[in-house]
């Protein structure tokens, strides 16, 4: 059976924001710096920060930033994830705040691993999902079954999401889930992710992703409502950075279901 390389970015890809928006309600303010087709951009609409795309050290910074104002009250995201410490920066303050969140769109890898989890309450909208592939804790099983050195990054990471799944209450058992649902294996790789120069270690995977049945979500701690229908093949294929169906698992309710 053939592998892809699992990597921290998810191969489902938030468009980038264009830079000839139209014009932002009144309600709404730009908070970043936005250059042609930016990775990513951050407002807010009233009390409500609006996050969309990668999570990287300066967005993940940012975004931890803005949702420390006292006056925010919620998040909504739609993003194909990036930096897991990133993301949990931004995780961390979610969790002390107890602020909502909500996906609109999609939230992948890092969002999913962190942000999702994070969240006091949680809402998808309308055909939007969360997926998962593989994150620091099980990154870090990986490397301990070979008897190599767990490098700082994977080691703080997985520390850090234990302890915000901990504290959120909710079962970092889906952590391995999505990997055994990818079928992330321990054979090691080199890959270059878009816009970065150093390429970084990758594990050979048959999937990319993981989108769990709603149940699975719930039984894992992962509750949440929806607003509208949920997201169909098309609405998730639609976003693949190359279009590739075999790179998706659609999760049953059975998943990791023991016996």
């Amino acid at each position: 059976m053939s592998f892809i390389a699992a990597v921290t970015s998810a191969m489902i890809a938030v468009i980038a924001p264009q830079a000839a928006a139209s014009p932002a309600s009144p309600a709404t303010t730009e908070m970043s710096a936005a250059p042609a087709r930016p990775q990513w951009l951050l407002s807010r609409e009233g009390s409500t920060i609006v996050f969309r795309g990668a999570l990287n050290p300066a967005s993940g910074a940012a975004l931890a930033q803005a949702l420390s104002d006292e006056s925010v009250e919620g998040l909504v995201i739609d993003s194909g994830g990036g930096d897991e410490n990133a993301a949990l920066d931004a995780a961390e303050v979610i969790l002390a705040r107890r602020l909502p969140v909500t996906v609109r769109g999609q939230c992948t890898s890092a969002c999913a691993n962190a942000i999702f989890a994070a969240g006091a309450t949680r809402t998808i909208e309308r055909a939007g999902f969360v997926s998962f592939h593989h994150s620091s804790p099980v990154i870090e099983a990986n490397y301990q079954k070979l008897n190599e050195a767990v490098p700082d990054e994977i080691a703080l990471g997985a520390r850090r999401l234990r302890a915000l799944y901990a504290a959120r209450g909710a079962d970092p058992g889906i952590l391995e889930c999505a990997a055994a649902q990818i079928g992330l294996s321990d054979i090691q790789t080199q890959v270059t992710i878009p816009g970065e120069t150093t390429p970084r270690a990758a594990w050979l995977s048959r999937h990319s992703l993981w989108l769990p049945h709603e149940a699975t979500l719930r039984r894992y701690g992962l509750g949440f409502t929806r607003w509208g229908r949920p997201p169909s093949r098309r609405d998730v294929l639609a976003r693949l950075r190359p279009p590739n169906p075999r790179a998706v698992v659609f999760g049953g309710a059975q998943d990791c279901v023991s016996g």
